[in-house]
């Protein structure tokens, strides 16, 4: 099964299991057709996470976030950040290629050549514009068209591509012929690397042809606890998001949510009181766990994966009244950044029971809102991503902290769900509220994933929820009533492509969240 926010990509992933190929081989497959179809979020010039696990029970955390380029200074990046935050000086190192290629080196079964294979002739040929993909082009279309090779790609006669209007992308093609060739050098050396390194200094960006050169994935141990007897693995430093969902469902536990009836507004209140605390602590340990400094970060990060540690946390959660935020301190002072909606995630399982989760990212939706010549690639804008100072202030090559929280569920040694999705500050919360659907409230992996949302980010002090999927008027009135200020948010939270699993039938059931219209499909 293969559960994604692109139907193209789906069905490419949907073939490689067919063909022979294990979920590994699907995913990658499924990531660089990402970089053909979905041009706001999957581009080559991105990063991202992939959390993979074995049917022998091996898991490993793919870690392909970007890095800074040498030259970067604090200096440099908060002048950019004044002008805006795109344009090739917001552009990182990307790690996209690297991290395909590395999860395929170490746990695929089919040459890369074939998995490539289908995205080069996506690009050749060319491949009918989505229309959710259509719809974020024409929202963005007035900024993307001030850069001549965006315009010249995605528009018509000086007005964007409209749903069902072909795209054909013949110079994307050819680095996906050279990476098919060459594997990561075919990107990070060579003729693409020479390309992208002469755009970035002719237009003020910081990456050279060394910063591609020394670019490397990262293999990582997933960050795991248990919730109610299942064992979550879940994304590591330089995630915070992984973090964050730790300590939303061990809160959770320890306020034993689970007991709370199923959608009341006792249920939603604790929620919103673990996520609350799970915000303020998560930045504190979220960062790049190689510059961090680990006589400081791992006690806290012990902690936070410790239940006992959140029933005894002052203040407690009370169960008739909301915890206002300024009382709520967190572990120690850190800076926020903001970050954008604009993420992809889908989950690939396969007959044995091999699982992948993985969510990849250009920042902000179409990156840097530049296109390099000659490549096809779309660099990401995630130099905004670092915060100007504390454990994630930029340093050269170092990885900013993200929310992105890829997740997969065990039970009893088996891997038993794919969770994951975009939404920047969000996703774990998403996360979490579709695994606490599953869990605690019983439900199908349709209605898991449909339900509506909320969001309490620590600060502001306020819970989100969906214009489209509000709750019920007496749920809102009970929760204003125990003190939550609750606001209507016209953007829908998330876009969870998720997946269950029976490893005794070996029978999957993925669906992809009608928020993004994206498709799950079986071989």
């Amino acid at each position: 099964m293969v559960a994604s926010e692109d139907a193209h990509a789906t069905r490419i992933g949907a073939a490689v299991l067919e063909n022979g190929g294990n979920a590994i081989d699907a995913a990658v497959a499924v990531g660089f057709a990402l970089s053909v179809t979905h041009h706001s979020a999957g581009s080559l010039g991105g990063g991202g996470f992939m959390l993979v696990r074995l049917a022998t029970g091996e898991s490993v955390a793919i870690d392909y976030r970007e890095t800074a380029p040498a030259k970067a200074t604090e200096a440099f990046n908060k002048k950019q950040l004044a002008r805006g935050a795109h344009g090739y000086a917001s552009a990182p190192v990307p790690g996209v290629v690297a991290g395909l290629v590395l999860a395929r080196d170490r746990f695929g079964s089919l040459p890369l050549a074939e998995l490539v294979r289908p995205s080069i002739e996506l690009a050749d040929k060319g491949h009918a514009l989505p229309a959710r993909e259509a719809l974020v082009l024409s929202w963005y279309w007035k900024r993307l068209a001030k850069d001549a090779q965006l315009a010249a790609l995605l528009g018509r006669r000086g007005a964007p591509l409209s749903a069902g209007m072909k795209l054909r992308q013949p110079a994307l093609a050819e680095t996906l012929r050279a990476i098919a060739a060459r594997g990561k050098a075919g990107f990070y050396e060579g003729a693409v690397a020479e390309k992208v390194a002469h755009a970035m200094q002719k237009n003020g960006g910081l990456v050279t042809l060394a910063d591609l050169a020394g670019y490397q994935a990262k293999l990582r141990e997933p960050l795991k606890f248990h919730y109610r007897g299942l064992e979550i693995h879940t994304m590591p430093p330089p995630s915070m998001g992984g973090v964050a969902l730790a300590s939303i469902m061990l809160n959770l536990e320890a306020a034993r949510a689970f007991e709370a009836p199923p959608g009341s507004a006792l249920a939603r209140h604790l929620f919103i009181e673990s996520s609350r605390r799970a915000y303020a602590d998560r930045r504190t340990v979220g960062a790049d766990p190689e510059f961090a400094d680990a006589k400081e970060v791992q006690p806290l990060l012990a902690s936070l994966l410790d239940v006992g540690f959140h029933a005894r946390r002052q203040p407690p959660i009370l169960r008739d009244r909301a915890t206002p935020s300024s009382a709520v301190t967190p572990l120690r002072a850190s800076v926020a950044t903001t970050e954008s909606t604009e993420t992809t995630h889908f989950s690939v399982v396969d007959a044995q029971g091999n699982a992948v989760s993985c969510t990849t990212t250009l920042s902000a939706a179409f990156g840097a809102w530049v296109l390099i010549a000659g490549t096809g690639i779309i660099p990401s804008n995630a130099m905004g991503a670092f915060s100007p100072s504390g454990i994630n202030a930029v340093t050269p090559q170092k990885r900013m902290a993200s929310s992105m929280t890829p997740t997969l569920v065990v039970r009893e040694g088996h891997t038993v769900a794919m969770l994951g999705s975009p939404g920047g500050d969000t996703i774990p919360n998403t996360v979490a509220q579709v695994l606490r659907n599953l869990v605690d409230e019983g439900m199908t992996i349709d209605r898991a994933v449909e339900e509506g949302r909320i969001h309490h980010q620590y600060k502001p002090d306020q819970v989100r929820f969906e214009q489209k999927r509000p709750p019920a008027p007496a749920l809102q009135a009970q929760l204003a009533r125990l003190g939550h200020k609750l606001t209507k948010n016209p953007m829908d939270i998330g876009a969870a492509n998720c997946i269950v699993f029976d490893p005794k039938s070996r029978t999957a059931w993925g669906f992809a969240d009608t928020r993004k219209h994206g498709l799950a499909l079986g071989p």
